[in-house]
Order: C-alpha cells, then sequence, then structure tokens
C-alpha cells in the first residue's frame, strides 16, 4: 500500500494510495476523511478486486492493474501533489489510528521509517516522496530480472533501506500467517457481542445496502456460524465462517472452517478445521470447484505441514486459491493444496497424505509424487 501525504497542518490533504494489494479510499480509507487510496495490483492478480469492488457502500478504492508493477509504480507517486508516502503490503491487515499513521508519516524527515502494531512490526513503511521516488528509481536502475512487486519493492528495496521502526496505535486483524488468519476468523464466532469486536467493525467502512440474499434449505442446518451474502447452504456448517457467494451442496458438513469467496462445494463432502482461500475462476453455474464426496482436513490434529511448518500447523489444512478439487479425493491434515492446482493433476491421486504439499507447476510425474509424499516447496 502506498500513501502519500501532505503537511499535517490540521491532517489535511491526505492522499493515501495502495499498492501491492490493500487500502481503502475515496473519502473513508483508514477510517479518515481525507484519505484516498488507489489499489495496484499485477496483472496475475486481476481477478481480485471484484471481489471488495461491490462490498463497500461508497466505493473504497480505485483500482489499477499494471503489466509491469515496479515501473508503473513510479509515475502514480511521482505525480502526486503530496509530500509523504506509506507502503504497505497484504502480508499485514490491520485497523490504524488514521490521525497516529498520518502524524508518523508526516515526521519521517529524510528516513524511511517501518511501522508496528500492538508492537509488532508489519510491512509498512512511511517516508518522503521524493525519497521514495528516488529508491523506486534506483530498484529499476539495478534490476535484472523480473520479480513480483512485494520481493523487488518491500524485501529488495525497502527492508535494507529501513531506518528505524515507529510504533502506530491500532490492532493487527493478520500478518502473513495462515494459522493466525484463520484462528481470528474463528474469534468472530466466540465473540460478536463484545466491545472489542464492536470497536474493529466501527472503523471499517459501511456495508453496501444491497447485498445479495443468503438461503438456507429447509433440511440443511447452520449452527454456531456467520454467513455473507449469496450464501447457500444445502448441507450442515458448523462453528465456522462462510464468505460471499459460498455454495454448500446437500450432505456436506463443513466444521471449524473458514470457506471465502466464491467457492461451490459439492455433495457428500466434510470439511473439517480447513481454510479455503477465494475461488474467482467462472465455472458454469451448476459446477463445483470442489467435488462431490471430498474429505478435507480432520477434525482433531497437531499435524504440521512439511513446507510450511509456521504457517500451516495444529491440524489446519489449506486449500489455495482457484484450486480445483475433484470429486472423491480426500486430502489429510496438514495438507496445502496450492493455488491454481487443476483438478486433472489431483485426479491423479486417490489421497493427499498428512503435512504434505501439491502444487500447480511440477516439471514431471515422478515429482509430483514426491511431492505427495514427502511434501516440497
Amino acid at each position: 500500500m502506498v500513501a502519500n501525504f501532505r503537511p499535517p497542518i490540521e491532517h489535511q490533504g491526505l492522499n493515501a494510495r495502495g499498492a501491492a494489494g490493500d487500502g481503502r479510499g475515496n473519502g473513508s480509507g483508514l477510517g479518515h476523511p481525507d484519505i484516498e487510496l488507489t489499489i495496484v495490483l499485477e496483472e496475475s492478480h486481476r481477478t481480485i478486486p471484484l471481489l471488495p469492488s461491490s462490498r463497500w457502500k461508497r466505493p473504497i478504492a480505485r483500482v489499477v492493474v499494471l503489466q509491469d508493477p515496479l515501473a508503473e509504480l513510479l509515475p502514480i507517486i511521482d505525480s502526486s501533489r503530496s509530500e509523504n508516502v506509506v507502503l504497505a503490503s497484504l502480508s499485514s491487515v490491520c485497523v490504524l489510528d488514521a490521525a497516529a499513521l498520518l502524524e508518523t508519516a508526516a515526521g519521517t524527515g529524510s528516513r524511511i521509517v517501518k511501522l508496528s502494531v500492538a508492537k509488532t512490526p508489519i510491512e509498512t513503511y512511511a517516508a518522503r516522496r521524493e525519497t521514495i521516488v528516488s529508491l523506486l528509481k534506483s530498484l529499476l536502475e539495478r534490476r535484472t530480472d523480473s520479480k513480483p512487486l512485494r520481493e523487488s519493492l518491500f524485501t529488495d528495496g525497502l527492508l535494507p533501506s529501513m531506518d528505524l521502526i515507529e510504533e502506530v496505535p491500532g490492532e493487527v486483524l493478520f500478518q502473513n500467517d495462515l494459522m493466525e488468519y484463520h484462528k481470528n476468523n474463528l474469534w468472530v464466532i466466540g465473540n460478536c457481542a463484545t466491545d472489542e469486536y464492536r470497536r474493529v467493525l466501527s472503523r471499517l467502512p459501511e456495508l453496501a445496502d444491497k447485498s445479495a440474499e443468503s438461503h438456507i434449505a429447509e433440511k440443511a442446518c447452520v449452527r454456531n456460524s456467520w454467513l455473507a451474502s449469496g450464501v447457500e447452504v444445502e448441507g450442515e456448517v458448523e462453528d465456522s465462517i462462510i464468505f460471499a457467494n459460498v455454495h454448500i451442496r446437500r450432505n456436506t458438513r463443513v466444521f471449524r472452517s473458514i470457506i471465502m469467496n466464491g467457492n461451490r462445494i459439492g455433495t457428500g463432502g466434510e470439511i473439517q478445521n480447513t481454510l479455503v482461500l477465494p475461488f474467482s475462476v467462472e465455472l458454469s453455474h451448476a459446477a463445483p470447484n470442489i467435488g462431490d464426496d471430498c474429505s478435507i482436513g480432520s477434525k482433531s490434529s497437531i499435524m504440521k505441514n512439511a513446507d510450511f511448518p509456521d504457517q500451516i500447523r495444529d491440524g489446519l489444512t489449506v486449500v489455495g486459491m482457484n484450486a480445483e478439487i475433484p470429486a472423491g479425493l480426500r486430502i489429510e491434515a496438514g495438507a496445502c493444496i496450492g493455488p491454481g492446482v487443476p483438478a486433472s493433476l489431483l485426479r491423479k491421486m486417490k489421497l493427499v497424505k498428512k503435512g504434505t504439499s501439491v502444487f500447480k507447476q511440477v516439471d514431471s510425474e515422478a515429482e509430483m509424487r514426491e511431492g505427495v509424499g514427502k511434501g516440497r516447496r
């Protein structure tokens, strides 16, 4: 996220721009009326803006899709009339105190300042606009190959150039940790009546008035769960968070899981202690991306993933964005199905063993078998 700031006289003239994936704006960003945000995405992520674009009552941000993000980001920042800049990545999702953020950004001087929230350093940096422009020009001059924006800007540029870390009041909702994301979503179920929950909710943009209705079939059952708009449940959901436009067909049970936007789950399956990331690929209305009679995850396990033991542990199973799970597949606890894995690859297997990973790009069938049997990065 890139945010550009003018001098902090009564905090006027803030112009916040988001790069590498996050932001709120057009007058409502970060809860401050003077913040405008632009979400800057790489070409490969152009489907992501469809998820939040109609969620809020007012437009939250302008979305720009770039083919060469590092090079095309430079004129976006250089042409700004603001004097100070904040850059942030979606590796951290926070609710920040907007006034304190303005003061920090305006007080950076010639330094690049990394921000910290709740004594936790986050992938967010503040600096003067000319400092960031100079850094981007230097990165472009030294560039020898094409890298994702997060790696080229944050890992190769901002982190080694940082001068100090400063604390900003706020709350960390997600910090580059799938376990934390799963846990914090489930936290909502048991804490929706608390002051802490209401405090976080009050600082988010107002939702749109017109949202698709959710439907729970006559013989379906939903217990202790949250359903977003456009959800259809014909099976059973318990202790789970179901994001928008998810369909759960008959005789399928979802327990203690997070099912994110757009997933369609077939009949007769079971999903337990699992994080299913969004599905945005166009399929026919009736076609599920998680097929009939699938078994994913385990109700009770302490298994860690062999490739990502810090990210995927305590029995959590992860299905990546736009992955297609064929009918009848069994995925054990601690397994990870990478983003975009096609059903044709998984159809060759009947079982993804506990703690292992399957990824879309494999060099050979032998490598695929090794990846499933041992887990491979």
